[in-house]
């Protein structure tokens, strides 16, 4: 009994450890806020992010096989997606980074700054589409209300212990990363802009 109660919750946090652990938008924003600003700060967009990517991980696990085909033959949804990533990217390319001082950074826009670069980043939709596609064949996903409620809570705890780590990492080992606080919103408009121009080519 304890078993079946926990074996879904420790899925959930490996598989969105394998799809959290690499550098991404989130990522790096957390770093920086970590580091320029506080841990609270950090841990704030940790927060906003791991909201989006349970509602993510629902969403692929709910609709999974009927969004990954509604996503591939709808050419209005992958316009509406290239337009989006792109006016994001020229946004944030354009936009000044401001300079914190330690305990300054807005909880309420950390949650929303998190949540929104984590809702544009195309990439972490189509890990958990195809997250959910490798359970499905090894019959590994939730096949209850009560599995599938502890799976998510797991996937929740996952995203925030990895972007913590983060946090960490961008509190302790980067202090003076006064470089990476000047250009944080020049990378994050870079690597959308990036992220648009490979989807239009895929079109």
């Amino acid at each position: 009994m304890v078993m079946e109660t926990i074996t879904p919750f420790f899925l959930g946090v490996l598989v969105v450890t394998i799809g959290a652990v690499p550098f991404g938008l989130v990522n790096l924003s957390v770093v920086d806020i970590a580091a320029k600003s506080s841990a609270r700060g950090a841990m704030s967009v940790s927060f906003g992010a791991s909201v989006i990517e349970v509602l993510f991980a629902s969403i692929a696990i709910i609709s999974g096989q009927f969004l990954s085909g509604y996503l591939n033959e709808n050419s209005l949804i992958k316009n509406a997606i290239v337009l989006t990533l792109l006016i994001s990217g020229i946004f944030f390319w354009f936009k000044k980074a401001k300079v914190n001082h330690k305990d300054s950074f807005s909880s309420s826009m950390g949650i929303i700054k998190g949540a929104f670069l984590n809702l544009i980043s195309l990439q972490v939709l189509i890990f958990w589409l195809m997250a959910v596609s490798f359970l499905s064949v090894r019959n590994l996903i939730p096949a209850s209300v009560a599995e599938f409620v502890i799976f998510i809570a797991g996937v929740g705890v996952g995203k925030m212990m990895v972007l913590q780590a983060y946090a960490y990492f961008g509190n302790i080992v980067v202090p003076n990363s006064q470089k990476l606080s000047e250009n944080i919103n020049k990378i994050i408009g870079f690597m959308l802009i990036a992220v648009s121009i490979v989807q239009l080519i895929k079109l």
